[in-house]
């Protein structure tokens, strides 16, 4: 199952909705579905927070019942405009290596869990056209893959940290790299990492635990048809569960995301982690995994 959030105005409410797809990949009102379907302990509140939450709660069979209730529902959405799947007050905190990277093979992955934060203002939606703050200063991309959190906590312990894993997404995280590196004298980087509307997020959460995360799924990113990156789950120098763990420390709740990128990925004969890549004008990316879809973005102007 995949959930989303797109730009699909309700009868009453002009709101964005929440709309998921089964096994047959068409997608369809959420909780529309939920509640043609006589689905019990559906929540009352129709947001992304309490639709992860929800099925964070839910047995393997009765997700399977919600999956054949949305291959069996007839009202469904052609072409739906997906926009980012975050709520307005959610958060992600990014995972990286003991170094800003400007190469990738020779840096030391933290031993610590450490990175920063990036603000929903700062996430683009899947398919966006980016436009650079400042024309004439240097802006790169890393892939990352995002572990989406059904329920919240503060200083998780291990299993309860796998449990609050609900699914997973993708994210082109966008630096503006001289920011960075004027930052970086503080030992800060807010500034850079979140130029509003610059990282495109998406284009849809896979719904799935930290277990049923296979090792060797493969994330890559794509600049103008080369790839760029290309690293699997099990070449990250912190696993997905502990990466959470550690982010517990701060107060996580439902909808926040943990990310996972190229920039602590462990080298290996036929992987590509080369980090940062440079964007300029006129650039097209895309960041890729079988399981969750293809998150495109451009980088407006150039040639």
């Amino acid at each position: 199952m995949r959930l989303a959030v797109a730009d699909l105005p309700s009868p009453v409410l002009a709101e964005p909705r929440i709309i998921a797809s089964g096994t047959d990949g068409a997608w369809h009102d959420f909780f529309a579905v939920l509640r043609g379907a006589g689905i019990a302990a559906a929540p009352d509140i129709e947001d992304l927070p309490h639709a992860l939450t929800f099925l964070s709660a839910l047995p393997s069979a009765s997700r399977r019942r919600v999956e054949r209730a949305l291959d069996e529902d007839e009202n469904g959405i052609v072409a739906p405009r997906l926009l980012k799947p975050l709520a307005p007050d959610s958060k992600i905190l990014l995972t990286e290596g003991s170094l800003a990277l400007s190469r990738s093979n020779d840096q030391r992955p933290a031993k610590m869990v450490v990175g920063f934060s990036k603000f929903a203002s700062a996430l683009a939606d899947p398919g966006s056209e980016i436009r650079l703050p400042e024309p004439d200063a240097r802006y790169d991309v890393e892939a990352a893959l995002a572990a989406v959190l059904g329920r919240g906590g503060n200083r998780l312990g291990a299993a309860a940290s796998a449990r609050s894993i609900v699914g997973f997404t993708l994210m082109a995280e966008i630096t503006d790299r001289d920011m960075f590196e004027t930052e970086a004298r503080t030992n800060n980087s807010l500034f850079a990492k979140n130029c509003p509307d610059l990282s495109p997020l998406g284009p849809s959460i896979w719904i799935a635990g930290a277990g049923e995360l296979d090792p060797a799924t493969e994330v890559t990113l794509s600049v103008n048809g080369t790839v760029r990156q290309r690293f699997a789950v099990s070449d990250f120098a912190h696993s997905v569960g502990d990466a959470t763990k550690a982010w517990s420390r701060v107060v996580l709740d439902p909808g926040d995301m943990v990310a996972l990128g190229a920039a602590i990925s462990h080298p290996r004969s036929g992987n590509e982690v080369d980090s940062p890549i440079a964007l300029a004008p006129g650039d097209r990316i895309e960041v890729a995994c079988a399981a969750i879809g293809v998150l495109k973005a451009s980088v407006a102007g150039g040639r």
